[in-house]
């Protein structure tokens, strides 16, 4: 018969003179390996802190890798944009497109009024400090996870030349000149005089109607959920900014500025819903802005399209040859010119440089770290995707 082998605790003596810098250390990793020993006194006392740190932080800690290794990989980025998001999309929309009202205000509410008082509350005792730092970063944690696995994933997709298979093009400066030139003459035939015919629902509807009809070609999925546009509660903050719209995947919601004048909505609007249905470039936005818009039979969308595409491109002649700009701008027809200087004073009267300045200055910092390194410059990006896709 075979005695049990006894185990006993070892314990050691060591003089306290002794102890080096690094000894206190491995000393304290000692005690945390031995926590996970059966009625250990350090484990007994521990033990709460380790269950609320597994049941609370692992699943957004796991989340928070799979967005991580997605920043590393376009490929699994790109799985994901296909395969998951059209369902996350559709989930999100299914609840939130009988809301008239922007949920993203209400999310922003929200926080502007807790977080202050949630200080409050630890000032009257109410709450540990300790408590309160958990809750925060557990909170940060959950809306980094939001945001990204509701859409943030986009940002990590490959770029538009790799999944359209097309080799960026090189400068060519006489093919870019006749391109201006044709998009300027293509400006000219769609002009249409004030005052304009402005429907929101029918203008919504014919932009809904063009996705649906070129998603294969411009490679989206299709429908991704319900598009809505809400009202916001932010217009005049918004409007003082210079911002003309956004998208706010928390809830998959698209806002447009109700301050945007009819000649722009349009496009507004269909970059926005590019952005809904998966794309989170600006430039790429803006090109299928460009391509839904200018492709439309509706004489607003159309002329809003080559409106907005060919400020863009005279934007980038600009900087090629001003000599060339300013031959080129004379074959605008002047009505279209008074338009375009009725869209610059509309906004310039409003705009609070400071407000936008900071805007600018945010919105530029978070584009940068969501890998698009041109940040804000992105936007004006798109006239070397509209060459690349005129020669696709």
């Amino acid at each position: 018969m075979r005695h049990p082998k006894i185990f006993e605790k070892k314990t050691y003596v060591v003089e306290y003179k002794q102890l080096r810098k690094w000894d206190f250390y491995l000393i304290k990793v000692i005690k945390k390996i031995r926590c996970f020993e059966k009625n250990d006194y350090f484990c007994q006392k521990f033990q709460p802190v380790i269950s609320i740190f597994n049941k609370k932080y692992i699943i957004p800690f796991v989340f928070l890798v799979f967005i991580l290794l997605c920043s590393r990989i376009p490929a699994l980025a790109e799985w994901y944009m296909q395969s998951c998001y059209p369902i996350i999309a559709v989930v999100i929309s299914f609840f939130t497109r009988w809301i008239p009202f922007s949920l993203f205000d209400v999310m922003i509410v929200a926080a502007i009024v807790i977080l202050p008082a949630s200080i409050v509350i630890i000032c009257i005792r109410r709450l540990s400090f300790r408590r309160w730092a958990s809750l925060l970063v557990l909170s940060v944690m959950w809306i980094v996870v939001w945001f990204y696995m509701s859409w943030g994933i986009g940002y990590f997709r490959p770029d538009f030349y790799e999944r359209f298979g097309i080799i960026p093009p090189k400068e060519d400066r006489e093919f870019f000149e006749t391109l201006v030139e044709r998009y300027i003459d293509s400006l000219n035939r769609a002009y249409i005089a004030a005052p304009y015919f402005f429907d929101a629902k029918e203008v919504n509807d014919e932009i809904e109607a063009l996705y649906a009809k070129h998603h294969d070609l411009l490679r989206l999925s299709y429908p991704c959920g319900w598009r809505r546009t809400k009202k916001t509660i932010t217009d005049p903050l918004m409007t003082r900014m210079g911002v003309s719209g956004y998208f706010a995947p928390f809830f998959n919601e698209v806002q447009v500025n109700n301050f945007v004048l009819p000649l722009t909505y349009p496009y507004t609007l269909a970059h926005e819903k590019a952005h809904q249905l998966g794309i989170a470039n600006e430039a790429e936005c803006n090109l299928y802005a460009t391509v839904i818009c200018t492709s439309s039979t509706h004489p607003l969308v159309r002329y809003s399209g080559y409106l907005q595409t060919t400020s863009y491109l005279l934007g980038s002649l600009r900087k090629i040859s001003p000599e060339r700009y300013r031959e080129i701008t004379d074959e605008i027809d002047p009505r279209i010119i008074a338009d375009y200087r009725t869209i610059r004073e509309h906004w310039q009267k409003a705009l609070n440089p400071t407000m936008s300045a900071v805007q600018e200055k945010v919105y530029d910092t978070y584009l940068k770290t969501n890998k698009q390194p041109s940040g804000i410059l992105s936007y004006s990006e798109m006239t070397s995707l509209l060459v690349a896709w005129e020669e696709f």
